[in-house]
């Protein structure tokens, strides 16, 4: 299928569900692994990891949950580790007043009928933020970065963790993470794996793979996924990905190409449920081609 007749644009106008594709570099493609799994939401806020990467793993970070906490919580039930998160949008004050206006609001006679509304998950939140966040599982209420002193950056995130301890890191900050991913390097050898939602891929391209790249000198890329939140650019690139990473040390076996159709069956799952996931199509890329990895 030729790369064009991609037909929906960057806001999600209608597009044939048979014809979703995109199209990436080939130094994108995933090393090959057997023991792949999914962990979190079935949709939005899951991500595909391996099973070494959990059995090495002594501590969980997660940067970006917003109201979806399901991948840290599938993290502690098989690992019953620490997990810090950090997300300077939500609280659990946050959270009790917006149940407590959504409360008043179904108590008008109007709706007080509609029982089934007082369980709704935004009215749940306080709940399920409070049973989550307590004891050695931990909510940051900080900006992550790495360009002011305002901002909480890898250093200080290590601070909190004993030396030693071998880290997993979940990374989906809704395009922070371009500036964030400074001084990663540092702490390479502790880190077990990362998932990094990668956004703004079409306008960014070239410092997004300039990124990966770097990060690759140590990690192999295992898992790769479109999130079809956002849409493509009439050349089949798209806008957010969603990559997996492994600590090259784990590797088991020969290092040897993903033969995987991406989506995976049975990984995967559309991040919006109202279209199909993208068919993932990887391609070589001309030396003059605009997507290549920048030199600066």
């Amino acid at each position: 299928m030729d790369r064009h007749e991609n037909k929906r644009d960057m806001n999600g106008s209608n597009r044939e569900p048979d014809r979703l594709v995109a199209h990436l570099p080939d130094c994108l493609k995933p090393r090959h692994r057997d023991d792949l799994v999914r962990l979190g939401s079935k949709h939005d806020g899951g991500y595909v990891v391996t099973e070494s990467i959990i059995r090495h793993t002594d501590f969980v970070v997660g940067l970006g949950v917003g109201t979806n906490w399901k991948f840290e919580e599938d993290f502690y039930r098989l690992k019953k580790c620490p997990v810090h998160c950090y997300d300077h949008t939500i609280s659990l004050g946050l959270f009790t007043m917006g149940s407590v206006r959504y409360t008043l609001d179904l108590l008008r006679p109007s709706r007080i009928s509609n029982i089934r509304s007082f369980y709704d998950p935004v009215n749940l939140l306080p709940l399920k933020y409070s049973a989550f966040f307590r004891g050695k599982i931990r909510h940051f209420r900080e900006r992550i970065g790495g360009g002011s002193e305002s901002e909480t950056d890898f250093k200080k995130i290590f601070s909190r963790i004993p030396d030693g301890d071998r880290v997993f890191i979940k990374i989906d900050i809704e395009g922070a993470e371009h500036h964030a991913l400074s001084g990663l390097g540092d702490f390479q050898k502790r880190i077990t794996g990362l998932v990094i939602e990668f956004h703004h891929m079409i306008f960014l391209h070239d410092s997004v793979l300039k990124i990966i790249s770097g990060i690759k000198e140590f990690f192999d890329i295992v898992h790769v996924h479109v999130n079809n939140h956002k849409g493509v650019d009439e050349g089949g690139m798209p806008d957010v990905i969603e990559v997996t990473f492994e600590n090259k040390n784990l590797r088991r076996g020969d290092d040897a190409e993903s033969g995987r159709r991406y989506p995976v069956e049975g990984l995967d799952s559309p991040n919006y449920v109202v279209y199909a996931d993208f068919r993932l199509v990887f391609e070589p890329e001309p030396a003059n081609n605009r997507i290549r990895i920048s030199s600066s």
